[in-house]
């Protein structure tokens, strides 16, 4: 199995797809990230997300925001036939989001609860547990 990791911006509101494999309708959403490797070179990478991850992300994501990726890399085979090479793609297994809410601060704490200027060189003596 190949793993893949990934980071990076929609470059359109997902859309979603319904396939038939052995009788049973299965929903598919399909994305693409545009993940920036250096200032002049952007890579685009598809992405399918099976069942409810996939559902909650048509629902949830849109063009423009910043998600982690995670899961299978597929690379289809090259068609004979048609004379075709495919796209790799990830089959999405776990996801975040990278953007914070419009308003808030990113990170764990906002500038009013930790003040990160002191240290333990600013205890006064006998300050310490003992």
């Amino acid at each position: 199995m190949l793993e893949a990791r990934a980071i990076g911006r929609l470059v359109a509101d997902p859309t979603m797809r319904k396939v038939k494999k052995d009788g049973k309708t299965y929903e598919i959403c399909d994305l693409r990230l545009a993940c920036r490797q250096n200032k002049e070179h952007t890579d685009f990478i598809n992405v399918t997300a099976w069942g409810g991850p996939g559902d909650f992300l048509f629902n949830n994501v849109h063009k423009g925001q910043k998600i982690f990726i995670g899961g299978r890399l597929k690379a289809p085979p090259y068609d004979k036939e048609k004379k075709r090479e495919y796209e790799p793609y990830i089959v999405m297994e776990t996801f975040e989001f990278c953007d914070g809410k419009k308003g808030q601060e990113t990170g764990a704490t906002s500038g009013s609860d930790f003040d990160d200027t002191l240290d333990d060189s600013d205890l006064a003596e006998g300050d310490e547990d003992k």
